[in-house]
Order: C-alpha cells, then sequence, then structure tokens
C-alpha cells in the first residue's frame, strides 16, 4: 500500500510494459529491457544514454524503422538484463505482434509547417519561394533552419492560399483599415492589438504612431494626384456645400464635387473643409471659400451649380457677383423645411410623448427585458424601440413605425404593477387619440421618407427626378383624404404650401402630367 501511493517516475512517459511480463518496451527506439522490483534505473539509464543527444526542434516525418535489436552501451560492462531481454523478444516475436500494431497510440507525428514552403522530390526538398534544393531523409531541421534564416521576413502561411505576406503588406493593411473605418492612429498603440498582430504574424514589430500618420499621408497625396488628374479631362462640375456643427461653437462647411468620369459613371469627391468662424459667417467669406477651393483644384472654369443646405439664406442664387455658376438649395433640405413647416403643436406634443416612452423602455434595463418576454408570447418581432432626433426628421416615422408594431407589448409591460408603477404608467401611456393620429401620420412621413432616400443616393442620382417627385407629392400624396384626421390633414396642406414656396412651384406647370412618371414609396 505504501509503494502505491508513491509517485509515478517519469520514465514511463517513455517506456511501457509488454502485457503482463516483466519486460518493458522503449517507446523511442523499441528496445525491451527486463524490468523486476518496481526498480526504474535500467530505464532511467537507458533515457540518460541514449536520448539525451535528440535534438528537440527535429521532427520526425517518416516512422522509424521498428527493431527489436537492443541498445548497447558501448564502454560499459555487459548487461546481463538488456542481453537477456533481446533474447526474449526473438523468442516470443512470431506469436508476439510488434508494440506499434498492439498499440495504437503510437501514430505518425504532427505534420510540419515547413511543408507548406517545400515539396519532396524524390531524395531532395525544393523550396518554392527561392527554388533553393535540400537533400532530405527523414529529419526537417535543415528545412526549418532554411525558412528562418532565408525567409525570415516572411510570416506564417495563410489558412487559405498558403501564400506568405511580407510585414511591409501587414503595414500597409493596417493603415487602410484605419482610412476606411476613420479610426485613430493611436489604435496602434494599444496593447491588446500589439498583442493579435505578435501572434498572428510571426515576428512581426508593430509602427509607432507617426510612421503610421506618414504613411496615411503618403496615401493621401498619392489620391489627391490621381483625382486631380480625373478632373482635368471633365468638362463639367458641380460642387455642394454642406454646412455642418460638431459642437455648438464649431461650424464647418465641406466642399465636395459631383461629376461623370469618361466611362460614363457617377462619382463624388471631397475637396476641402474650412471652419467657419461664428463672427465671420457672411455671404461674402463663404464664396470666397469656395471659389478658393476651385481654384486650388483647378476647376474654377467647370463649376456649373454649387448645391447647399443652408438653413440661413445666406447663399442664394444672388449670392455673389464674380462667380459664374449658380446657387441652388438641396432638395432633400428643402423637404426637411417642408415637414418642419407642417409640424404643428398638436404633432410635436405626440412626438415628445412617443420620445419618452422610447427612452423609458431603452434605458429602463427592466422594462427592456419584459417588453422582450411579451413579444414572445406575442409572437411579435424581437425589436428594439426607437428614439427620434431632432436634427432628422426621417427618425420620427422609424420611432412611429416601431411603437406601432409593438403597441400591444408595450401596453402589458406598463400595465403590469410588478414592472411598472401606477404613477409611471400615468406619465408614459398614450391615449388611444393619439395612437390614432400615430397611426394616420406614419404613412405620410414614409412617404416623405423614401422621397428623400431616393434623391440622396450617392450614385444613379440625376436632377430630373426632382421635379416628378415634387409633383407626386403635391398632387397625390400629400393631398388630404376624408378619412385624415385632423392633424395629419393640416400637415399634408402645410407640407404642400412649402414645397410649393420653395421649388417655386407656378400655375403655368400645372399640364404636367404626373400619371406619367408618378412616384410611389
Amino acid at each position: 500500500m505504501q509503494r502505491g501511493r508513491r509517485r509515478r517516475s517519469s520514465v514511463w512517459e517513455c517506456f511501457e510494459q509488454v502485457g503482463t511480463s516483466n519486460v518493458v518496451s522503449c517507446k523511442k527506439c523499441y528496445a525491451q529491457l527486463k524490468y523486476c522490483g518496481a526498480s526504474t534505473s535500467t530505464m532511467m539509464a537507458h533515457m540518460t544514454k541514449h536520448m539525451s543527444n535528440t535534438p528537440l526542434e527535429e521532427e520526425e516525418d517518416e516512422k522509424p524503422l521498428i527493431s527489436t535489436v537492443p541498445c548497447t552501451e558501448k564502454g560499459h560492462t555487459s548487461n546481463s538484463e538488456v542481453t537477456q531481454a533481446a533474447n526474449m523478444s526473438s523468442n516470443t516475436e512470431a506469436t508476439t505482434p510488434p508494440p506499434e500494431r498492439d498499440h495504437g497510440e503510437k501514430k505518425r507525428s504532427r505534420r510540419s509547417s515547413v511543408w507548406d514552403v517545400f515539396i519532396k522530390v524524390d531524395d531532395e526538398v525544393h523550396c518554392t519561394m527561392c527554388d533553393t534544393k535540400l537533400k532530405y531523409k527523414s529529419s526537417t531541421t535543415s528545412m526549418m533552419y532554411h525558412v528562418r534564416s532565408k525567409h525570415s521576413e516572411k510570416d506564417n502561411t495563410s489558412n487559405e492560399g498558403g501564400t506568405l505576406v511580407t510585414h511591409t503588406e501587414v503595414t500597409e493593411l493596417i493603415c487602410r483599415m484605419i482610412e476606411k473605418d476613420m479610426m485613430p492612429i493611436g489604435v496602434v498603440d494599444g496593447e491588446g492589438f500589439r498583442e493579435l498582430l505578435a501572434q498572428i504574424v510571426n515576428g512581426y514589430k508593430m509602427p509607432s504612431a507617426g510612421d503610421v500618420t506618414r504613411f496615411i499621408e503618403g496615401h493621401f497625396h498619392e489620391k489627391t494626384e490621381e483625382l486631380r488628374v480625373q478632373l482635368g479631362k471633365v468638362e463639367k462640375v458641380a460642387i455642394t456645400a454642406d454646412f455642418w456643427a460638431a459642437l455648438p461653437f464649431q461650424r464647418y462647411v465641406t466642399v465636395s464635387c459631383s461629376f461623370i468620369t469618361e466611362d460614363w459613371k457617377g462619382r463624388t469627391a471631397v475637396l476641402q473643409t474650412h471652419m467657419l468662424s461664428e463672427d465671420h459667417i457672411t455671404t461674402e467669406s463663404i464664396t470666397e471659400k469656395l471659389l478658393s477651393t476651385v481654384q486650388a483644384w483647378g476647376i474654377a472654369e467647370k463649376v456649373t451649380a454649387c448645391i447647399h443646405n443652408d438653413k440661413e439664406n445666406i447663399l442664394s442664387g444672388k449670392a455673389c457677383a464674380h462667380v459664374t455658376w449658380d446657387f441652388a438649395a438641396c432638395f432633400a433640405m428643402t423637404l426637411h423645411l417642408a415637414v418642419t413647416d407642417g409640424l404643428s403643436e398638436d404633432l410635436i406634443r405626440i412626438i415628445a410623448a412617443a420620445g419618452r416612452l422610447a427612452l423609458h423602455f431603452i434605458h429602463n434595463t427592466m422594462a427592456r427585458e419584459a417588453l422582450e418576454q411579451k413579444q414572445v408570447q406575442m409572437c411579435l418581432p424581437l425589436h428594439k424601440l426607437i428614439n427620434s432626433d431632432q436634427a432628422r426628421w426621417e427618425t420620427i416615422c422609424d420611432m412611429f413605425e416601431r411603437l406601432l408594431e409593438q403597441r400591444w407589448a408595450i401596453k402589458a409591460v406598463l400595465s403590469d404593477r410588478t414592472i411598472t408603477s401606477k404613477k409611471e404608467a400615468q406619465a408614459l401611456e398614450m391615449e388611444d387619440d393619439s395612437w390614432q393620429i400615430i397611426e394616420n401620420f406614419t404613412p405620410v412621413l414614409a412617404t416623405l421618407k423614401w422621397a428623400t432616400t431616393v434623391v440622396s443616393a450617392e450614385t444613379e442620382t440625376s436632377i430630373s427626378n426632382i421635379y416628378p417627385i415634387t409633383f407626386s407629392l403635391i398632387q397625390t400624396h400629400l393631398v388630404p383624404k376624408e378619412n385624415d384626421v385632423e392633424q395629419v390633414r393640416w400637415f399634408k396642406m402645410k407640407v404642400q404650401e412649402s414645397l410649393r414656396n420653395h421649388m417655386e412651384v407656378s400655375k403655368t406647370f400645372e399640364f404636367f402630367n404626373v400619371d406619367s412618371c408618378k412616384f410611389s414609396p
């Protein structure tokens, strides 16, 4: 019992007992030794003498030949135990199968990764990267040394094509990722990102933020020259002045251009972004910025029109006399102004109430989880509620559509006093009249939203679509109906009036055949 509790010797990782006899077999060279009295001294001496010089990095690609000839120790007295074991092996060879066949764990070694670079031709191996030829017997050590010494600048092979990627290409891909995804350059200093690259790319050295900045700047200059060459080939260009704000006191204008290439494909490119000072936002200052931008790109004589989203009417057709192009308001911005003009106080109050209801389920974890359970019970789509954005009126349509979809699940959660208190329910619940207005108002907003989507596409957008869409909205989709509630009827009439004023639709165009090009969302 005491012997059974002793720690098992590590030599048993290289030896195994043959059946129930007093013979052990070496797993490496298949030599058989006598084992008696639970002593492992003979096995330990065998390992020390014959396995200490085996290189650790060498990977055998083929099985060694099975041999029952025992290993003899040169320079030592003859070992009777080893000799006896050899005699026993020759006597039992006819009846006992080889150790390899008895034990299925002696399988072929794992295939070395150097075979992704080398191919075997007769007694030689050929490197697929430099056509170097090496002798091959059974060891892959020479091939491993060749890959490390001659191709150390390459990283590990890919899983699909087996192609090798240089470290320069990896750095270029990282910079492309930062450019396309608009990520901060400081991402290359992150410890997790560096650990990832060190793990998947052998020996890769992460560049510094300064090196990445210089690479991106060089790529920017290359793209600038390519765009300058393309703009030199076109005949006409339209520019766009996009006004936007990052903070309440930081306003900018981004100047972009649109043109048609030689193969008749529409393209849009950003030319420059200017910061605007709150004290000097005038027609003359903005016009000068636009003029300096087109002159820097050499397209001042090619500009036909400037489209802008100016709400303050700073730019207009009579803005400045020393420019050759015309100014026109963006049609999407015109729709935005028309929708804003049509929102009455009752609609604004309903929009605010719907926003409070959506925010309650967005920020309250218990209410959100209860809503998910009700959705499953009522077989409703597992969608989250959406809150509207004041700067984007089309989000009102998204919010209303989601509330109508989840209306009864929302009511079930608000009526559950274990989830929503009575005070909260009274503050959040909307009356049936409000739900009726939302149901009647949502299709109108959906039509206007689709009109904005059509004219806001980056490619395949034509100015010839604007007036057909405008007349279709005025004469078809915004015509009050008998089943419209009062608030929706008033909204349609105000949006009609606003579109007529902003688009300068006169009665002389009333002969326009709307049925021939009717807009349908």
